[in-house]
């Protein structure tokens, strides 16, 4: 086969491929209507769902070969190669029995935490008005005590509206509040004390919650932190902080922050808050 030949040969293939991707565009935009625009979204909407659910897990890892592999579905059938799509297909199935067969002391583990996960969150119960009382103590007596000690802690406390989101960034545990249990988390260095302590109820439902989805390096304990600004209106919580270099302790609740705050009157302003918002 002389040069030419083989010139005119790729040119004419080069020249089939155009012509090939500038049918599928034309065939893409004939179709690509509301439905095909809500169905888009519906995937979308479907991946970061599993995103939300496995990004804590050693799954995360398998997500940019799939991500690869569905491109590669979507690409060959887009430009009309026929072989290469059914095998991107079988790739797929392939990958996702691999997945099963590899993980599957993660999924199993996934699937129970999202049961335990409902029926913990069955577990938690409205406090009367007496109960409530006793929380507010225990829970003054507790932040007073990490404040003199100079404990850095980050408390979020459930008022009206459920935070059963803001636990999710965190290590679920729901167990009573308990302050011995509170002193211990926040006086080591590790995951658990590096984050909010989420409390529902008199129930500390996580402790290390990063209170966003996307992790930061490094999460503030500070009325300046934008995150608890954040949290403080839209999930209408109260936020106590407490710092290590000083004794002062912080309170953050819709728009009002407090700062130094005495004893008695952060008693005085939980009871205020938790009682209206019972």
């Amino acid at each position: 086969m002389s040069y030419e030949a083989i010139k005119i040969y790729f040119i004419d293939g080069y020249q089939l491929l155009l012509d090939q991707i500038n049918l599928s565009i034309s065939s893409l935009s004939s179709v690509f209507n509301l439905v095909v625009i809500l169905d888009i979204l519906l995937l979308v909407v479907l991946l970061y769902w599993v995103w939300t659910k496995i990004r804590r897990t050693l799954l995360i890892r398998v997500l940019p070969s799939l991500f690869g592999i569905l491109f590669l579905v979507f690409a060959s059938k887009f430009l009309g190669f026929i072989a290469l799509f059914y095998i991107s297909i079988l790739l797929l199935a392939a990958f996702l029995v691999a997945i099963v067969l590899i993980y599957s002391q993660e999924i199993q583990r996934l699937i129970e935490s999202s049961f335990n996960h409902q029926k913990n969150r069955d577990r938690i119960r409205l406090l009367d008005h007496h109960e409530l009382s006793s929380f507010v103590r225990q829970l003054t007596d507790t932040v007073v005590t990490l404040s003199k000690s100079k404990i850095p802690s980050l408390l979020v406390i459930k008022t009206s509206k459920p935070i059963g989101r803001l636990a999710e960034n965190g290590v679920v545990l729901y167990t009573p509040f308990n302050k011995e249990f509170v002193l211990d988390i926040f006086s080591h260095r590790s995951r658990l004390s590096s984050g909010a302590l989420i409390i529902d109820n008199g129930i500390i439902t996580a402790t290390g919650s990063t209170l966003t989805v996307v992790s930061p390096k490094k999460f503030v304990f500070s009325l300046s932190n934008p995150v608890l600004k954040q949290v403080a209106l839209h999930w209408n919580a109260v936020i106590i902080i407490t710092y290590k270099h000083t004794d002062n302790l912080s309170l953050l609740y819709g728009e009002n922050s407090y700062s130094k705050l005495a004893p008695g009157s952060l008693e005085r302003v939980l009871k205020t808050i938790l009682l209206a918002n019972k």
